[in-house]
């Protein structure tokens, strides 16, 4: 039974059902009911049956009920598909009964769902694939069917509609046509007027992507092709004669053309008849060439002939298409004795030209007509004329004088360039009849009569900034002359050398640097310009204002960049140490306002502050006698920032070098002030008796000197001290019977703790000499300016140890050398000069642009050649400042107070290759081998060279000598000059030169007849003369 598209299996069973003691167990099933999507693969697994009373056992699945669309598993109970459903053409449900061979069986629902497809439009092969091609003519009715989409869509029973539409419209040659449109509905394409198809316009082909989609947004499209066929749709279009009329003369006679008609269409291929709107008796058209021609005599004696005729003419092409034109022939009447001038009467008339400036009143044109007859006058009328002529002009009837009216001016830019006036002329007498008819073209001529006016001016001042590159373009004027052909020119008023203007295209640039600073450059300009024509008939004036605005372009500058300052350690908190003065050159505020920010680090943060420009001693003293601080040298290196408040902000770094000078502030300390020894009698020299020790809190810590000034010493000293040490040891051995007691005074004094001597609290004594002075230069800071080009010594250094003599010191730069630019000149034993490497010049032509400081740190160590261990260094630092080489004059060198500054010792570590032994061997072994190669490369290249015999041997074994006679070669003459010999012996004693081979040669004696000789010459190798034959080159040697 089939109800509703649902199709059901319905059964009826009968069972019976006895009675046990036990419950069946039931079949379960995995997924019930099973919703399956159409259009699924076979072999689908769906669900799966499960009773547990029979798993495992073969056959124990099955269906009661029988299909062809399902299979169950006998063994594992899996249900599948066996074919793929269709939604709309399939049962939609099917009931499924599950056995396993008990008494319970289960009912398995599977539902067919439906899923959307989309359409198809396959129906039109063609259309999908995009070949789908159709023809209409150009005038093809709107609204008409001339397509329609085919497309299905399986979903469509169950409600689902299609929607058609197009999607592109593509036309051409000619783009943007919009001409067709598809009714969404039912898919017919029909023109839909938007655009006309017109193919003499250029639509020749359309193509049309048409799509048609469904509820769900699923869709399929096609394309189709509309060519547009060309019809003959255009209407034949004439060429009118000059205001619709033809002069012509009574006496023209029949058969004689007076015009010719022309008509165009725009149909492709189409060919144009000619003919008379209505029946004409006096006058012929061809049909073909438009040639119209006198029928019959146009005499106006003939009453029934008429002075003026209107033709109108049809024009036909071979489409059925028609156009009319209409024009006025006018007859001359030659018979009155009238004469006009024959330019005024003739088809074309008279041309005149006036300029449009002409002034009010001024005479135009002459027409000259004349009646011969005595007493009468002729009268000029205006038969008809171009649109405003008689505004413009006027015309006297009794002279015939066309002149300019009084107004309205004339003006080429907006009236018409052309005037026609068609005058005729008639006898007064005889106002009907008239003699002569003509036209007056009056061109008007452009006279420059308009001045050039500016577009637009600013009012508001224009403001620009300090430092734009030269040809920064700060407007453009643009001005308009109204006079057609006229070009417009821009100047300025007046010389401004810091602008420039194009003449041509007005464009104003910057023409010079601006510096707000520069004295010379003013803050603000007004320009006045002009805008003038072509041969500066007309101009027009204008002004600009210019306010120049000042930019943070200059950093802060100071008097120095460098100080270099020396206090003692002892200077009191508050103390001011420099006072900056720093100046901005900017013009304007904030951009001058300067500020001042000390940079320092962790150790001197609490040792100095800055207040404004002045830096002041801070609330730590100043502090010599610190292991940290001598290894700063014993300087503060210290930067200020002088900053401007301008944007951005610019600034600059200030470097304060501050040198600390020792005090001697503290005594020798010991335990205590007396020291009592034992020592045994007749104990040998050089026995230690004992040891005092006392330290010094001032820098360098413990440099002490122990010295014996007084006391019981005995006879002669029994005792002497190490200076350095504080050790007591004997000189000569004691005797307690001799002496049991001695008494020694010790003077402890702290050295080199002050920079200049302290009478009070550094005493000397005399004690053994070792190197305890280090180097001491003086200036210990200096600094000079020299010129960029300089190439010589500039600054003697001036340095000495009191226990080194000069040729002991040695000097190196060993800080600031950038690029090795700098060397010390050392002329004997004398200290050394600093001196230029290279020309500091930078550019050959301009030299460097701005000054360069270089900050020099001098070495000097003393004992050269001595122990390492026991040398002592110090430094001097020298500031040397390059100036341009075009500075008139370098500032002198300016020492600071000379001071001695006791600097620690500087260890430097000097790394060279030790190589193997064997190194040098192998390196040897190898030079020998390489240079052997290359003598032997040059003997292969040039053994045969003439020039080459002192350096290769052998290298002429080949060279070819006079010729030689032989034993074998009866008649020739021997070649080598080593056997040149007449004796039949063996030579055994050859003359060889470096060079030649040895050659032993078997020669016998040979009779020969008497032969002819007609040169002479000397062998090159033996010196020994000889006679040759130049024919045969036979030789004989002679005898020496």
């Amino acid at each position: 039974m089939r109800k509703g598209g649902l199709a059901m299996n319905f059964f009826r069973i009968s069972l019976i059902c006895p009675v046990f003691l036990y419950t069946a167990a039931e079949i379960q099933i995995l997924i019930n009911p099973v919703n399956l999507p159409e259009n699924m693969l076979p072999g689908t697994q769906l669900s799966r049956a499960y009773d547990k009373d029979v798993a495992g056992k073969a056959d124990a699945y099955r269906f009661l009920n029988k299909t062809k669309d399902f299979v169950i598993d006998a063994s594992s109970g899996i249900i599948t598909s066996t074919k793929s459903f269709n939604y709309e053409t399939d049962p939609r449900r099917f009931l499924l009964i599950v056995d396993t061979g008990g008494v319970v069986r289960h009912v398995l629902t599977i539902n067919i769902i439906d899923v959307p497809e989309p359409p198809d439009c396959t129906a039109d092969p063609q259309f999908s694939l995009g070949t789908a091609t159709l023809e209409i003519d150009e005038d093809y009715p709107l609204f008409r069917p001339l397509y329609r989409v085919t497309a299905t869509d399986e979903d469509s029973s169950n409600g689902d509609r299609l929607m058609y539409s197009i999607e592109t419209q593509l036309s051409g040659p000619k783009k943007g046509a919009n001409s067709f449109g598809v009714d969404s509905v039912n898919g017919i394409v029909s023109l839909r007027g938007n655009d006309t198809l017109d193919f003499d316009a250029g639509y020749h082909v359309f193509q049309l992507t048409l799509r048609a989609t469904d509820t769900t947004g699923l869709f399929c499209q096609g394309t189709l092709i509309i060519k547009i066929r060309n019809i003959n749709d255009e209407k034949p279009q004439f060429e009118p004669f000059p205001l619709d009329t033809i002069n012509v003369t009574e006496k023209t006679p029949v058969g004689e053309m007076i015009a010719r008609v022309k008509a165009t269409d725009q149909d492709e291929d189409s060919s144009i008849t000619y003919s008379f709107k209505t029946q004409q008796g006096m006058f012929a058209l061809d049909p073909f060439t438009g040639i119209i021609t006198v029928l019959k005599p146009l005499n106006l004696d003939n009453p029934n002939n008429s002075k003026t005729y209107s033709l109108e003419i049809e024009a036909r092409d071979n489409g059925n298409n028609t156009s009319t034109y209409m024009f006025t022939i006018f007859v001359e009447n030659i018979d009155d004795p009238i004469i006009c001038d024959s330019s005024f009467s003739t088809a074309a008339g008279v041309s005149v030209s006036v300029p449009e400036n002409v002034p009010a009143s001024a005479f135009i044109y002459m027409i000259l007509a004349r009646d011969p007859d005595p007493g009468q006058e002729v009268e000029f009328f205006v038969l008809k004329s171009s649109v405003k002529a008689t505004a413009y002009f006027a015309l006297d009837s009794y002279s015939g004088v066309i002149s300019k009216t009084t107004e309205p001016p004339l003006d080429y830019e907006i009236n018409p360039k052309h005037f026609q006036i068609v005058v005729a002329v008639r006898n007064r007498g005889n106002l009907s009849l008239e003699s002569c008819t003509g036209t007056i073209t009056i061109n008007i001529r452009n006279v420059n009569d308009e001045s050039p006016v500016f577009r637009y001016i600013p009012d508001a001042p224009i403001n620009i900034y300090e430092n734009l590159p030269v040809g920064t373009k700060l407007l453009k004027l643009t001005a308009t002359d109204r006079d057609i052909g006229d070009l417009v020119h821009y100047e300025f008023i007046g010389t401004h050398k810091e602008f420039s203007i194009n003449e041509d295209s007005g464009e104003v640039t910057i023409a010079y640097p601006l510096d707000y600073e520069n004295a010379a450059t003013p803050h603000s300009w007004v320009l006045y310009f002009r805008a003038y024509d072509n041969g500066r008939v007309h101009s027009t004036t204008g002004m600009l204002t210019v306010i120049l605005q000042d930019l943070n372009d200059n950093p802060p500058q100071c008097i120095q960049d460098i100080y270099t300052i020396e206090l003692p350690e002892n200077t009191p908190a508050g103390t001011l140490v420099v006072s900056l003065t720093c100046t901005d050159e900017d013009g304007t505020v904030p951009n001058n306002n300067i500020t001042y920010h000390l940079i320092v680090d962790a150790f001197a943060k609490e040792t100095f502050t800055l207040v404004n420009n002045k830096l002041k001693i801070g609330s730590t003293n100043l502090d010599y006698d610190n292991a940290i601080f001598a290894g700063m040298h014993f300087k503060y290196t210290l930067f200020v920032r002088v900053s401007d408040e301008g944007s951005p902000v610019l600034s600059k770094i200030i470097t304060i070098i501050l040198s600390v000078s020792r005090i001697n502030e503290f005594n020798p300390i010991g335990p205590t002030s007396a020291f009592t020894f034992n020592i045994l009698e007749n104990s040998p020299s050089d026995t230690l008796v004992g040891k005092i020790t006392f330290t010094d809190a001032d820098w360098p810590f413990n440099n002490i000197k122990y010295t014996i000034v007084g006391g019981i010493l005995g006879s002669p000293p029994k005792f002497y001290i190490e200076p350095d040490t504080g050790v007591i040891k004997l000189l000569d051995s004691v005797d307690r019977e001799t002496e049991s007691h001695y008494k020694i005074l010790v003077r402890i004094t702290d050295l080199d703790n002050d920079a200049l001597p302290d009478p009070l609290r550094q005493r000397r004594g005399t004690a053994q000499n070792m190197n305890d002075e280090p180097p001491v230069c003086n200036p210990p800071h200096s600094e000079t300016w020299i010129y960029s080009s300089i190439k010589f010594p500039f600054i003697q250094l001036n340095c000495s140890d009191k226990d080194s003599p000069q040729e002991q010191l040695s000097y190196s730069i060993v800080r600031g050398n950038t690029k090795n630019q700098f060397t010390l000149w050392r002329l004997g034993v004398d200290p050394p000069a600093l001196a230029t490497t290279q020309n500091l010049q930078y550019d050959a032509f301009q030299g460097i642009r701005d000054p360069l400081t270089f900050q020099l740190l001098i070495e000097v160590t003393d004992e050269l050649g001595g122990n390492k261990a026991s040398q002592l260094s110090a430094t001097t630092t020298v500031i040397v400042h390059v100036l341009p080489w075009t500075t008139t004059q370098a500032t002198s060198s300016t020492e600071t107070t000379t001071t001695t500054i006791t600097t620690s010792v500087l260890i430097k570590i000097s790394y060279y290759w030790s190589p193997d032994n064997w190194i040098p061997a192998v390196l040897t072994l190898t030079g020998v081998l390489f240079v052997m190669c290359l003598y032997a490369v040059a003997w292969c290249l040039f053994k045969d060279a003439p020039s080459c015999s002192r350096f290769f041997p052998h290298c002429q074994a080949h060279q070819q000598s006079p010729p030689a006679l032989t034993a074998k070669e009866p008649g020739q003459g021997l070649r080598h000059g080593n056997f040149l010999n007449s004796d039949p012996k063996p030579n055994t004693n050859p003359n060889l030169l470096r060079g030649n081979r040895s050659v032993r040669t078997e020669e016998k004696t040979i009779s020969q007849p008497s032969r002819v000789y007609d040169g002479r010459a000397i062998d090159t190798v033996t010196g020994m003369e000889y006679l040759f034959n130049s024919q045969t080159g036979e030789v004989k040697m002679l005898s020496g």
